[in-house]
């Protein structure tokens, strides 16, 4: 029974990438994407890892003693929801959970516009639901503790609730909330809990190459790759077309945001945060350095060149990606390097192209001139579960002992990998396996996304182990983050994020906010001198930045 206990545990956790991306750092991509599943059995690793967790699957031990008698009804507001659909009883997954906890969901659903304003509003009318997922603001946060707008957790909670509560302190900024708070206010869902693939963890974006197509342009690619070389890559099978791309063939598409990639791989940290501590001691503005100049040069050149699409910036995600896997016109694109989305281009590529993916692509960790990843750190999490001051003390108890059951073993096993004996079982040895064919969706299949998906613990945790995903992809996976700590600097990828930066909220900054991707996209497409271009730019920028850099430097004192 050990075994099947650890090979439940760590076989099932895995988003980003809201998320991707992309909470603090935009790490909520990393858990907005519709996992694909494809069916394949846990190696013997897998297992072995598992039985030295201890890994419990069998529920029955956390339920009892666990009186659930009363019905309640829960009013959640959050993101990502279907409208309309019946995540109390509209398959046999999610009713199995409701019976249990006996409760009936009443969901709010909200969309990515119009999030972050309802729930201000609503917070700052008391007027909120009961529980909401919330895109945590820092400056806010504060604003609404002191105001008592939303609930403080009781006392003894961690205790009460075990497995919640280490979750949650799977994010720093669990710890600093508290600490500057007063108390525990926010429930900060972690992006990785039990399944921390390296020490250091960045975003998940990644540059994804035709090798197939490098190989006939006679071009040496790697997992690693200066800017240079990738641009080198670019010309050559632009020059030779081993695709046979019929009409004007542009090797680069994607986005103005995710093209940021390049920039980010030039400039001090990345360009997911834009302001860093230099080593004279002050802040500076990433955008305003040499380094980024010099990055949008090199852009500008592939632009003019023909190497990137020349009407990139008006591409959305997933058309870009298309054009890599379904018309197979592209030789380069960029994109979340999750378990899902390997498995998502692994199942276009094979249905559209006739290819198999991993045998025709390479994922590139982009580096610069010294060999360098340039990553921000990630802080670890996406979001955060809040709940109405208003929410009566049994309710509230009813959420949260639900939210301890989601982040045990047992019940990440459930929320990723379905229902035993249908969806997934153990073997003769003891070994976890799915049911799944290879064109099912788990996610499809059930409402699991996102009341049940993204409770709490985030669904990029479990990918590593996720035995509805091929071992490949999955080891695939773990060896960029092993590239990015392997190839990079304590100054390029430092262990922490600033907190100075991550936590400052003002006015000043509110008015200095941008995309920048859209800004380099802007300047890179524009006639002219790049640099006097980018030169006027940040002396146009500037009034809007230096409040903002005053404000850091005087944290400094």
């Amino acid at each position: 029974m050990k075994l099947k206990k650890l090979t439940a545990l760590l076989l099932c956790l895995a988003l980003v990438l809201s998320l991707a991306a992309c909470g603090g750092n935009n790490e909520s991509s990393t858990s907005s994407k519709t996992e694909e599943s494809s069916s394949e059995s846990s190696s013997a690793e897998d297992s072995s890892a598992l039985e030295e967790s201890g890994t419990s699957t069998e529920g029955g031990d956390w339920f009892e003693g666990k009186d659930f008698s009363e019905k309640m009804t829960i009013t959640l507001a959050s993101v990502q929801i279907e409208d309309g659909y019946d995540y109390t009883a509209g398959d046999d997954w999610v009713k199995s959970w409701t019976d249990r906890f006996n409760v009936e969901w009443d969901i709010i659903p909200l969309t990515w516009d119009n999030w972050a304003e309802r729930l201000r509003i609503w917070i700052n009318s008391d007027d909120m639901p009961e529980m909401a997922v919330w895109n945590y603001v820092n400056g806010e946060a504060a604003n609404y503790a002191s105001q008592g707008l939303v609930k403080q957790l009781p006392d003894g909670w961690k205790d009460k609730y075990p497995n919640l509560a280490k979750a949650n302190s799977d994010c720093p900024m669990s710890e600093m909330a508290e600490e500057n708070f007063g108390g525990d206010f926010y429930l900060f869902r972690p992006i990785y809990s039990n399944n921390r693939p390296t020490e250091k963890l960045a975003t998940h974006m990644s540059l994804f190459l035709r090798k197939d197509w490098a190989e006939a342009a006679d071009v040496e690619i790697s997992r690693v790759m200066k800017v240079s070389e990738i641009m080198d890559y670019l010309a050559k099978v632009k020059e030779k077309n081993p695709g046979n791309v019929s009409g004007d063939f542009y090797p680069l598409v994607t986005t103005s945001g995710n093209l940021a990639q390049f920039v980010g791989a030039y400039n001090y940290h990345g360009s997911s945060l834009p302001f860093y501590l230099g080593e004279d001691g002050q802040y500076h503005w990433n955008a305003a350095d040499p380094e980024t100049l010099e990055a949008l040069k090199v852009l500008n050149k592939a632009y003019t060149d023909g190497l990137l699409h020349p009407e990139f910036y008006t591409f959305q995600e997933p058309d870009d990606h298309g054009t890599f896997y379904t018309t197979g016109t592209s030789a380069a694109t960029i994109a979340g390097s999750m378990v899902s989305t390997l498995a998502e281009f692994e199942q276009h590529m094979r249905a559209d192209l006739g290819v198999e993916f991993l045998d025709v692509a390479e994922i590139v960790t982009i580096a610069d001139e010294d060999g360098n990843f340039h990553g921000t750190p990630l802080t670890n999490f996406w979001g955060a579960n809040i709940f109405s001051p208003h929410i009566d003390d049994a309710k509230l108890d009813r959420i949260l002992s639900m939210l301890d059951y989601s982040c045990t073993d047992e019940g990440q096993l459930e929320i990723r990998c379905g229902i035993k004996g249908v969806d997934w079982d153990f073997d003769e040895k003891g070994e976890l396996y799915s049911n799944l064919g290879p064109d099912e969706n788990l996610w499809d299949k059930y409402a699991l996304m996102p009341v049940y998906v993204n409770m709490m613990v985030l669904s990029d945790d479990f990918m590593f182990q996720n035995p509805s995903y091929k071992q490949e992809i999955r080891d695939k996976v773990k060896q960029i983050h092993i590239d990015h700590q392997e190839n990079s600097t304590d100054k390029t990828f430092p262990m922490e994020p600033d907190w100075n930066v991550e936590l400052h909220d003002s006015q000043a900054l509110n008015l200095a906010s941008m995309e920048y991707g859209d800004e380099y996209a802007a300047l890179i497409v524009k006639a002219g001198d790049i640099e006097a271009n980018w030169q006027a730019w940040v002396n146009e920028k500037m009034p809007t930045i230096q409040p903002v850099l005053d404000e850091l430097n005087e944290k400094l004192g």
